[in-house]
């Protein structure tokens, strides 16, 4: 007895640290509205179109997905501040009240006004969910030091994969029969159906309830590990053979918002990577983590690495601005994408299950696409890789507009292939920032890049809505345009191969 308990116990040292995993998993889980509010937006413009006289006076709902991102970037800086304030867990149940809040109190806000719900289920549940998603990384790395990639990999997974489920979940909940939009719109066809508008509101009960039940497990399972309960090596750096890892995470919790964790991690990648220098010849590659995404670079590409880049001298810096503006183009198509693939489809396909199929296997598709640039980035470098993913983005949004007229899965296809190419942005421009400008600044310099995504983002609503008025071609032929400019400013850059 007293060996099956020694064993037990033994079992439990060696498996806490997946319990911590799995309550970081949990925490991401509700929070990845920006994946599923293209399926939501339908509904919430149809729910609006019955209470207006005229489409016209519709509220454009993409200004709820920017305000959403607007303060989900600002909160995910804040969270490293509260977690060093309050702790983990304190930290994590705060954001769970404000976004579980915020989508609770959205079933009146949504009765009110799209204003309101703009206020509420867009700028305060981003919020929440900015203070939800800087938290568990840096407390995970604690668990599993040697297990970075694992540990971010399985969080981000958590946090598309419950987009992938809330896509289904909302489609489910409110037109379980597949019910076809029955009013045909100037840009698109409606639902008038009382028994669907009516389970609008009601959707963000179910929504706020999942979201309360789910992270409050995460909660639970989720804290900062005892001095006892840390692993033999606390060193986030992995030297196996002749390989060093190099982490860094786009996550905003490491060394891009400068914390304890992150700094360390710098001081050791530079310190082992001098004697890997001295002592050999040895092979060297480097990891870029971006929101769980793994790039191996060769050594002969740190060499070639420029002087590391103050801030105030990276806006000189004629490649910053080109980085800048080609971030800005990918958001921008990254915004439409997201915000109007159902709606753009609705206009011509009558299938409700199918275009939010459409939505599940585009997502799914990211997955497998950050893998894909990841390795390309490895094969070919930052400005070649750079290079055919603008390209790419023009080409692919070039021909969305003719799609939607011909077979619906030809319309799943080319929406499925620009997730796909776009998601690339999450891998190019953290690892651009680090290879162009140096890792020392790489925290001020990858946020100032990052800025175009704001300022996209607030930018982008009125300049959608003057081009949709005008037809879809417009507001879709748009996105190749701007990104056909990013892809000839791309051109231009150094190459840090």
């Amino acid at each position: 007895m007293q060996l099956m308990k020694l064993f037990i116990l033994d079992k439990w040292k060696s498996w806490r640290k997946y319990f911590a995993l799995l309550g970081g998993i949990f925490v991401y889980l509700p929070i990845g509205v920006p994946w599923y509010f293209g399926n939501l937006a339908t509904y919430i413009d149809s729910y609006f179109y019955a209470r207006v006289e005229r489409e016209e006076d519709l509220i454009n709902q993409q200004w709820i997905f920017s305000a959403f991102l607007v303060l989900f970037t600002l909160a995910v800086p804040g969270s490293g501040y509260m977690v060093q304030w309050v702790g983990v867990r304190v930290t994590v149940f705060v954001a769970l009240v404000i976004h579980s809040g915020a989508t609770y109190l959205s079933y009146f806000a949504m009765q009110h006004s799209m204003h309101l719900l703009v206020a509420v289920f867009g700028a305060v549940g981003g919020l929440g969910a900015g203070l939800a998603y800087g938290t568990p990384l840096p407390v995970v790395i604690k668990w599993m030091p040697k297990q970075v990639g694992l540990a971010t990999g399985a969080l981000v997974t958590g946090f598309g994969g419950g987009a992938i489920f809330y896509n289904e979940l909302i489609t489910a909940f409110v037109n379980p029969e597949n019910i076809k939009p029955d009013v045909i719109g100037i840009k698109t066809t409606f639902f008038s159906q009382p028994e669907i508008l009516r389970r609008v509101p009601q959707l963000f009960l179910v929504l706020g309830t999942l979201t309360v039940g789910i992270q409050m497990v995460g909660v639970m399972l989720l804290r900062m590990p005892r001095d006892d309960e840390m692993t033999d090596s606390t060193e986030l750096v992995e030297q196996n053979s002749n390989k060093l890892k190099f982490t860094t995470t786009e996550s905003c919790v490491l060394c891009q918002y400068g914390t304890n964790e992150g700094q360390e991690l710098k001081r050791l990648c530079q310190h082992q990577l001098q004697e890997q220098r001295n002592m050999s010849e040895a092979t060297t590659s480097y990891q870029a983590i971006d929101s769980g995404d793994v790039i191996q670079l060769d050594s002969n590409t740190v060499d070639d690495v420029t002087p590391d880049t103050p801030p105030r001298q990276l806006l000189t810096n004629v490649h910053f601005y080109i980085l800048w503006t080609a971030l800005a183009a990918n958001h921008y198509g990254y915004i439409i994408k997201n915000n109007f693939y159902k709606e753009f489809g609705q206009s011509e396909i009558r299938d409700d299950h199918f275009l939010t199929m459409t939505g599940t296997i585009s997502t799914l598709a990211v997955a497998v696409a950050r893998l894909v640039w990841g390795k390309m980035a490895d094969c070919l470098g930052v400005k070649t890789t750079l290079i055919v993913f603008m390209a790419s983005t023009t080409i692919s949004t070039a021909i969305w507009y003719p799609c939607v007229f011909q077979h619906p899965v030809i319309y799943m296809v080319i929406v499925t292939v620009i997730a796909f190419v776009l998601s690339g942005a999450f891998i190019i421009f953290p690892l651009a920032a680090l290879k162009m400008f140096g890792e020392t600044h790489y925290s001020t310099n990858y946020g100032l890049i990052l800025s175009a995504q704001i300022v996209v983002n607030l930018i982008s609503p009125p300049i959608n809505t003057a081009l949709m008025n005008l037809s879809w071609f417009w507001l879709l032929i748009s996105i190749a345009v701007v990104n056909a400019i990013g892809t000839v400013l791309s051109l231009f850059l150094k190459d840090s191969k």
